[in-house]
């Protein structure tokens, strides 16, 4: 008796079997559980790149167009203030308040366009804002860091930066025009 029940058993846990591997009710969703991990992380990462690759493009472009008032010599006695106003004003996508928190401006007077420039800190906070707007006809460059807070932190790493962060840079280089006697860094004192 015990062998036919033990065998009665099997028959039915067989069939059940058989009948759950032929019910397809919730395949669906089992496959949207394993596909949409993968999904969401290659659709945020294309975002995060997406607004990194703007960013840097919206930051070079300031930085550009912030360097020609100090080469035509409009932009007169220019402060680490100003140029870092100047650029946050051409920056998309932030307010002014944070920009010029999250922004670090190196203007310097080279020999010529091969000479070394000063050496950079390796850490964001460790870079000390210098602007230095030249004489008439001296080459300059203009660098600039700007600290990005990433929309998806677990990608800051991936793109280089840590602590949910990446820092921006943009640089150029240019030589001021001859102002003449009206315009450049007239000092007051």
């Amino acid at each position: 008796m015990s062998t036919s029940r033990s065998a009665s058993f099997y028959r039915k846990a067989r069939r059940r079997a058989g009948r759950f591997g032929r019910d397809t009710r919730g395949v669906t969703a089992i496959e949207f559980a394993f596909v949409i991990g993968p999904f969401l992380v290659l659709t945020m990462g294309t975002i995060e790149v997406a607004l990194v690759h703007l960013m840097r493009s919206s930051v070079s472009n300031a930085v550009e167009h912030a360097s020609r008032p100090i080469y035509t010599g409009e932009a007169g006695c220019a402060t680490a203030q100003s140029v870092k106003t100047d650029i946050c004003s051409r920056i998309a996508m932030q307010n002014t308040t944070a920009c010029t928190a999250n922004l670090k401006v190196v203007l310097e007077q080279l020999n010529d366009f091969d000479s070394k420039r000063s050496d950079m800190a390796d850490e964001f906070d460790d870079i000390e804002d210098s602007v230095d707007p030249g004489k008439a006809e001296s080459r300059m460059l203009l660098r600039s860091y700007y600290k990005w807070d990433v929309m998806f932190p677990l990608l800051a790493e991936t793109l280089g930066g840590e602590s949910g962060t990446i820092v921006l840079s943009a640089s150029t280089a240019f030589k001021n025009e001859p102002f003449g006697t009206d315009a450049g860094c007239k000092p007051t004192s």
